[in-house]
């Protein structure tokens, strides 16, 4: 295998184009331990063959066994409208997440992925969905309810261990979801319509419990319409039941007393969707009728921000969700593995989308901060890890 190893380095070295002397200074080796390395004397340590799998924009496990780099043959995505997002689009966005997982994992850090609820036993659709998130629900444990986006997706990674993130993706993509069986990834489209952005997490972690992201690539649409995709149906179904739960909302309707436009507005900002995502759910339920529904969905989540007296935080929330979010999960791996010296700072700033410099002054304060990208001896003491933000 070694034999095979240093033929797949020089491979990545004549793409790269440099010679070994240049090459060397990229990934902070010197010259002779590279010569050594590749005539076979010396072993290439994981750090080394992490930053290799860098530079050569592939993965450690493509050097060390030849495996060729993973493809995104199972993904769900979920876009505002037909044609405006292409599959290769959509599987670029997550083959980024998955490059990084498969660098940590080829350095020993890899994820673990807890038992996931069973799809219920019914041919019903959405009752389906709405069982799956009783049973989801159950094993996280607390309410959706007064939790922002960012919160709910580092409770779903821990509790489901998905990699969750909001990031650029193409025009049209709300989010999508994929399922490897190494990984499960949950990536949401950066939009200032936070709870747009909300429901899509909640959407995507239905399509992962349901083993929808295990089939073919599939492209999905947020306006209902007579064709909609079976997993669709029991996707938004799940979704629902998990951000507005039907116990809790029959039991807030009921507090609520006359049920208007006014009172539609205070559940709206108390279960944090929108007021026409809480109008169908009320209309789902029975507990209002059809043309109260029509009437009252054209309220906006920033009218029901208003009624609450609370503008400041819809503006927070809006612009959290614009800015993005890196996967909290994906970020302690990665730190994890760099303070082990399995991997290089860069890696830890591609997971979180933080620059290489601003993270290593978190990591190592003072001015020998900038003097090299090397990982410390020990784990850092302080809690740098709790202090980025994206």
């Amino acid at each position: 295998m070694t034999e095979s190893l240093n033929a797949r380095v020089r491979q990545v070295l004549e793409g790269v184009g440099d010679n070994q002397v240049d090459f060397a200074r990229r990934i902070g080796m010197t010259a002779d331990k590279l010569s050594k390395s590749l005539n076979g004397a010396r072993r290439f340590t994981s750090l080394e063959l992490a930053l290799i799998a860098e530079q050569g924009n592939t993965t450690v496990d493509w050097l060390l066994h030849g495996t060729e780099p993973r493809q995104a043959t199972a993904m769900a995505a979920r876009t505002r409208g037909r044609g405006v997002a292409a599959p290769d689009d959509s599987k670029a966005a997550a083959l980024r997440y998955a490059e990084s997982i498969d660098a940590l994992a080829g350095v020993g850090h890899r994820l673990e992925l807890p038992r996931l609820p069973s799809l219920p036993d019914t041919s019903d659709l959405i009752a389906q969905g709405s069982q799956l998130a009783e049973d989801a629900s159950a094993m996280i444990g607390r309410s959706p309810r007064g939790v922002t986006v960012r919160g709910l997706a580092e409770q779903w990674e821990e509790v489901f261990g998905l990699i969750a993130a909001a990031t650029d993706l193409p025009d049209g993509l709300d989010g999508l979801s994929w399922d490897t069986g190494d990984f499960r990834l949950v990536l949401v489209g950066r939009t200032d319509v936070w709870t747009r952005q909300r429901f899509t997490l909640a959407h995507e972690l239905g399509h992962i419990l349901a083993g929808d992201a295990l089939d073919r690539p599939l492209t999905e649409h947020v306006a209902p319409s007579a064709d909609q995709d079976r997993a669709e149906i029991r996707a938004n179904a799940f979704a629902a039941e998990l951000l507005m739960p039907h116990k809790e909302l029959v039991h807030s309707a009921g507090d609520a007393g006359r049920l208007d436009k006014d009172a539609l507005l205070s559940l709206s900002w108390e279960y944090q969707v929108s007021p026409s995502a809480m109008a169908t759910r009320l209309r789902t339920l029975g507990i209002i009728n059809d043309e109260q529904r029509r009437s009252w969905s054209a309220a906006t989540t920033r009218m029901a921000a208003v009624h609450a007296g609370d503008t400041g935080r819809h503006m927070r929330y809006a612009q959290q969700a614009g800015d993005g979010w890196y996967s909290a999960r994906l970020a302690q791996l990665a730190i994890s593995a760099y303070a082990r010296g399995d991997i290089s700072i860069r890696l830890v700033a591609t997971v979180t989308g933080l620059d290489s410099e601003r993270l290593l002054d978190l990591f190592h304060p003072g001015p020998e901060a900038h003097e090299g990208t090397s990982p410390p001896d020990a784990p850092a003491t302080t809690p740098a890890e709790l202090a980025f933000f994206p």
